[in-house]
């Protein structure tokens, strides 16, 4: 299957931040989107998503239209910067309501095991992340849509969800965008970057050197 956005057209304060947008996201394939701070990224996920309206816009599963908000077509998740899930819901019962199977992040994490049983509010931050990433990544959306995953984990957790978003991957499409631009770059099967307003396909170290995003 192929995600697909573009035509975006978003401002404020008669500012155009983003235009000239396109991104592809194909199952299979890990799409990275690199952008210094306030570029626009999380805008633009917000805006792909349907949790932002922009002034247009159009979003494709393989070449068919899809109304907005995208969420509605249940095809399209997304992982917000902010934490999503609720204060007072135990961890089983929030894998409940978005359908995942304790199992699945049981294979990927088995120390959370130990977390099911507990409210949101009663976890560290990095644990409260690093379990709404895998919540995302193990649910039954075809395309996932990452927003600063790596953010508050240590550097062993970071190593290893990246083994799982590798896995994972066979059977998603799966866009990220992290500060940790490294692992986004090594990561990513597709590479775009996010610069005045328009995203540019990267096909190489040397596109960033020029585009001023890296220092040779």
């Amino acid at each position: 299957m192929t995600l697909e956005f573009d035509g975006v057209q978003f401002g404020f304060d008669e500012r155009l931040l983003l235009s000239g947008i396109y991104l592809k996201c194909e199952t299979g394939k890990i799409t990275g989107l690199l952008g210094r701070n306030g570029s626009g990224k999380s805008t633009l996920l917000k805006i792909a998503f349907g949790a932002l309206r922009a002034e247009t816009l159009s979003v494709r599963i393989d070449g068919k239209a899809i109304l907005p908000p995208a969420f509605c077509s249940r095809e399209i998740v997304y992982l917000p910067q902010d934490s999503f899930i609720p204060d007072d819901l135990s961890l089983r019962k929030i894998l409940k309501l978005y359908e995942v199977s304790e199992p699945s992040i049981l294979q990927s994490f088995p120390e959370l095991e130990h977390d099911l049983s507990l409210n949101a509010d009663e976890l560290s931050g990095g644990r409260r992340r690093l379990f709404e990433v895998v919540l995302v990544l193990h649910s039954k959306a075809a395309f996932c849509l990452l927003d600063e995953p790596f953010t508050g984990l240590t550097p062993v957790v970071v190593e290893r969800l990246q083994e799982v978003i590798q896995k994972l991957k066979s059977t998603k499409g799966i866009l990220i965008t992290d500060h940790l631009y490294r692992q986004v770059i090594s990561l990513s099967d597709t590479l775009y970057l996010l610069a005045n307003g328009t995203t540019h396909l990267i096909k190489n170290q040397e596109d960033l050197i020029q585009r001023g995003y890296l220092i040779e």
